[in-house]
């Protein structure tokens, strides 16, 4: 049965829920070194963020099995530091009053279940109705797609918080609208020209999404 006349925030883990962009560069230095992917001098980590993700990977020339050990052994080395991993900012102050406003909030993610319910652990992040994980990177409009499935929310009544641009993407492929957090992987100017709903350059702004 489909939840009616509900609000829904579907957040994306990684630089947007999670502040995991200095994790990421050294984890994907020390990863690339261990698998002799690339040479130094071929990561460059500002056109990373200033790019399409996929674009990004597909310019490096890596065969897709390649880039998915190195994706698979990626979350085994954050699984080992999430103790370490920290939300943003007033974040936590912003998803509470989310929660008290009759939001329901979610997690939809290329990244593992158990790394996300240890962040919110340990991050006392409590007010998560659901976690929607799935290994299925390069097809993120499928993995929301499954979880408003799931969850029985009505696509009107969706928006998919994300920072990066193939999180625009992929609500876009999936029907449903998207805010962009300036504080993640991807720079605002970038996010801007593939035009999310919503630029969202402080938390506390996450609590206008609904108001109209």
């Amino acid at each position: 049965m489909k939840a009616k006349n509900k609000y829904n925030l579907i957040f994306d883990f990684d630089g947007t829920l999670a502040d995991t962009l200095a994790f990421t560069v050294n984890a994907a230095t020390e990863i690339n070194r261990s698998l002799h992917l690339l040479s130094d001098e071929k990561i460059d980590f500002e056109k990373f963020r200033s790019t399409d993700t996929m674009e990004f990977f597909k310019d490096l020339e890596i065969p897709t099995y390649k880039l998915l050990f190195f994706l698979y052994k990626y979350q085994r080395k954050q699984s080992k530091q999430i103790d370490n991993v920290k939300v943003f900012e007033d974040l936590p102050e912003v998803l509470t009053k989310l929660k008290e406003n009759g939001v329901r909030l979610g997690v939809a993610t290329s990244n593992s279940t158990k790394n996300v319910k240890l962040f919110l652990r340990n991050n006392n992040l409590n007010m998560f109705n659901f976690i929607y994980s799935s290994i299925d990177y390069f097809h993120k409009n499928k993995i929301l797609e499954r979880a408003i499935n799931k969850y029985g929310m009505e696509k009107e009544n969706v928006i998919y918080v994300g920072d990066e641009i193939r999180d625009i993407k992929a609500a876009k492929e999936a029907g449903i609208k998207v805010a962009s957090v300036t504080w993640g992987y991807n720079f605002e100017n970038v996010l801007s020209k593939y035009k999310p709903d919503f630029i969202i350059n402080q938390p506390e702004e996450l609590l206008n999404l609904f108001k109209s």
